[in-house]
């Protein structure tokens, strides 16, 4: 396979890093459809990518892989008829809204090698002290994990957001939408599957956005994989004064030390972001995560080409987004008990 990129769908941002690391790692974005609020200036900024209909690129044996970050709840269609084609698709979280969508894929990817679908959660794989978090605790560096606190606030910036993002079935809910990045490092860390978590808890609501009556803004969860608990929070409440869009961040508790990331900022604290602070038998301390590399595009353009899982098995996005899927339909109204 050579590597060749077809973008369908531009409706989120995400797209943006997405094409750009994988142009980097050696593939070329060579084609685009004309959907979505961000796909004028996609056009500009990849000159080489042309416009074509999907159809055409469904039957273009010559592209490899299809990148979409179109509106949620059409990721799923996208990704079928780009299976069924043949080809391998990277969608932009969440890859899909519902257990039907979910149901489908599954069926679609049933005996392929490798893993024909992936779901990129940014989170871990842009951030350097979120994935090096997740290594360290993988690793033992402080003995058994026992609980995962993972909080990924967002702002709201409502004048920039398009009308289906207030809309929970275009989204799939908030803990379905940002809360992937929560379960994928939950799992991550726990090395579980979705058979050996279990969701304790989940509340979903609306506290902020009062011309947005269906609109999610605020979520939880509370999940367990054998001894390891997962608190998860995720919402729309950060203030513009903060600098950044969310302080985001990873707490991981283990029997011997505490490790925490701040991925975007630390609050009257050292400058810059991507923070990872360690305390074990030694000490505290800062980890430097300055040679950390990025290098999730060049797993996944490797693994185009032979079939690989190097980036994350096939297993773990279904299992991420089967979670998720678990935990938003059981969410009760935020404030009470869910379950």
């Amino acid at each position: 396979m050579t590597g060749r990129i077809a973008l369908v769908g531009a409706d989120h941002n995400h797209l943006y890093e997405i094409i750009d690391r994988l142009v980097k790692a050696g593939a070329s974005a060579v084609a685009h459809t004309t959907e979505g609020q961000f796909v004028e200036h996609y056009s500009g900024w990849q000159a080489a990518s042309v416009e074509a209909s999907f159809d055409d690129i469904l039957a273009d044996d010559s592209i490899d892989l299809i990148v979409t970050a179109a509106i949620p709840n059409r990721r799923a269609s996208i990704a079928l008829a780009a299976i069924a084609a043949g080809k391998h698709v990277i969608s932009d979280k969440p890859g899909l809204t519902t257990m039907d969508q979910l149901d489908a894929v599954r069926a679609a990817i049933a005996g392929r090698p490798g893993r024909p679908w992936t779901v990129l959660f940014t989170e871990r794989f842009e951030n350097r002290a979120i994935n090096e978090a997740v290594r360290l605790a993988k690793s033992g560096a402080v003995g058994t994990v026992v609980h995962v606190v993972g909080a990924g606030p967002h702002t709201m910036w409502a004048e920039r957001r398009p009308d289906w993002f207030w809309d929970p079935d275009a989204t799939g809910g908030i803990l379905v939408d940002i809360g992937s990045h929560q379960v994928d490092q939950f799992m991550s860390i726990t090395g579980s599957t979705a058979a050996d978590v279990s969701i304790v808890s989940s509340m979903v609501g609306n506290v902020a956005s009062v011309d947005h009556a269906a609109m999610q803004d605020i979520g939880s969860m509370t999940l367990a994989a054998g001894v390891v608990v997962g608190d998860h929070r995720l919402d729309y409440l950060t203030a513009r004064g903060l600098g950044t869009w969310g302080d985001c961040r990873l707490m991981i508790v283990g029997t011997e030390g505490t490790i925490e990331a701040r991925a975007n900022v630390d609050v009257a604290g050292a400058d810059g972001a991507e923070h990872l602070i360690v305390v074990d038998a030694d000490g505290t301390r800062r980890v430097d995560i300055s040679s950390v590399v990025v290098d999730w595009a060049e797993q996944a353009v490797a693994d185009l080409a032979d079939g690989g899982e190097r980036l994350m098995t096939q297993q773990h996005a279904i299992d991420v987004t089967d979670v998720c899927l678990r935990a938003q339909a059981a969410a009760g109204p935020w404030g009470s008990a869910a379950i």
